[in-house]
């Protein structure tokens, strides 16, 4: 099918008419951060702190990544992520984790399931044009990673030396837990969520992303989780620093709280393959 992407009729103008940027106008929304309002940066001197550097043990690598999709031809026609973006007036990326040597990997995957393509309409399903041509996207937060974290910026990847016994599903689950609050399908279902889709014109639910997990027939419809409201320059990826090195750190300490055992991601195989509907949410990594 193909997608029709207009500017919303009210809002105040951000960009010029013709601009290619996804929030073109704005709203008096106050879009959640990741991390919400208890997300508080940890000491300077954390890493290098006796209590963290002997209990510390350097375990497996893992890459947080911020990847998107899609393209704008005319003001009329933007598909993929971007498409949706235009459509809701947010910023939109996908927020995971990888333990691909090769991050490339992932989006190779990501592209063949066409990840968060699906929506679900009151006329039933479809897919959306777009996601199928994922890319990673430059991270720039406006600091380095502490001094003494296992915790490197690369240009298009956060890296990060898990401690020893912490696996990557388990850090997942925590990055997730961590972000929930600025998961899109989860906002929008929030007051604040369905307030600003009556702004902009739009049904919540079906604005909602899903995507189409292949083991056999029938495909299981899963809820992509791992849609954001993000930007990955300034605030919001200082933001992703500190949720990332928060975790460490309290992992190493002991004063992590439990993992949501209610989120899973794809590869741990917590649906059921005759396609009907599992008790449990998921999400894909």
């Amino acid at each position: 099918m193909t997608k029709k992407t207009l500017p919303p009729a009210n809002g105040r103008p951000l960009q010029p008419a013709h601009s290619a940027a996804a929030v073109m106008r704005y709203f008096k929304t106050q879009w959640p951060r990741i991390g919400g309002t208890a997300l508080t940066p940890l000491r300077a001197d954390a890493f290098r702190d006796p209590r963290f550097t002997e209990r510390y043990e350097p375990g497996i690598l893992v890459r947080a990544y911020v990847a998107a999709c899609g393209q704008i031809t005319s003001p009329e026609n933007a598909i993929g992520l971007l498409g949706a973006a235009r459509d809701l007036n947010l910023p939109l990326y996908k927020v995971a984790s990888t333990e691909c040597a090769d991050i490339r990997r992932r989006t190779d995957a990501l592209n063949r399931d066409r990840y968060g393509s699906h929506r679900k309409l009151a006329t039933g399903g479809v897919f959306d044009p777009g996601f199928d041509r994922w890319t990673f996207q430059q991270i720039l937060p406006t600091r380095e990673p502490l001094r003494g974290a296992p915790v490197t910026l690369e240009a298009r990847s956060v890296d990060v030396i898990l401690p020893a016994g912490v696996s990557s599903g388990e850090f997942e689950k925590r990055l997730h837990q961590a972000m929930a609050n600025a998961s899109l399908n989860a906002w929008l279902e929030t007051s604040d969520g369905i307030a600003h889709c009556a702004l902009v014109g739009l049904n919540p639910r079906e604005q909602q992303r899903f995507t189409a997990l292949r083991f056999g027939k029938p495909a299981r419809i899963s809820p992509a989780e791992e849609i954001y409201i993000f930007r990955p320059i300034g605030e919001d990826a200082d933001r992703l620093l500190t949720v990332i090195e928060t975790i460490i750190y309290q992992l190493v300490l002991g004063t992590a709280s439990p993992a949501n055992p209610l989120w899973s991601s794809a590869s741990q195989h917590a649906g059921r393959r005759d396609g009907a509907p599992s008790d449990r949410r998921h999400a894909s990594a």
